[in-house]
Parts: structure tokens; sequence; C-alpha cells
């Protein structure tokens, strides 16, 4: 089970800074917005968005692409929403 003290949401904060400036900038009203309120459910989904490429990270952030990991559904629409 992952820990999310301060040292690992600092961590998450710098893996949200990707190589695509519409990730950027999605990610960056996300964190703004959403990212202390999550639970260490939604801390765990988030990562394991993170977890992929940056152009299949944004075809699934942008609908264009559907997961097969169901339970991040909900966090992927989340983050759409922010």
């Amino acid at each position: 089970m992952m820990v999310f003290d301060d040292t690992a949401k600092r961590k998450i904060r710098f893996q949200t800074r990707r190589g695509l400036l519409e990730l950027d900038l999605i990610f960056g009203r996300f964190m703004e917005k959403e990212f202390e309120q999550l639970n260490h459910q939604e801390l765990t989904e988030f990562v394991e968005i993170l977890e992929f490429q940056d152009q299949e990270l944004l075809a699934l952030i942008n609908g264009h692409k559907q997961t097969e990991k169901k339970h991040l559904v909900p966090m992927l629409e989340r983050i759409r929403q922010a």
C-alpha cells in the first residue's frame, strides 16, 4: 500500500509535468482544483493514470480512446471536467 505523505504528493505533482503542452494545461487545472481533495483510493488511481504514455493519456482524457481498466474511468472523467 502506497503512503501519500507530503513527499509522495510532491513527486506526484512533478509527474504531472508531461511532454505535451495539452497535458500540462489539463493537469495544471486538475491539480489546482482537485488534487488536495483526493482520498487515498483516488490518489492511487491518479498515480496509475500517470503511468500511461503521453499520447495514450491525452486520448483517454479527451475521450478518443477507452481504457480496459474500467476502475480508472471515473478519475479520467474527473480530470476531463477540471
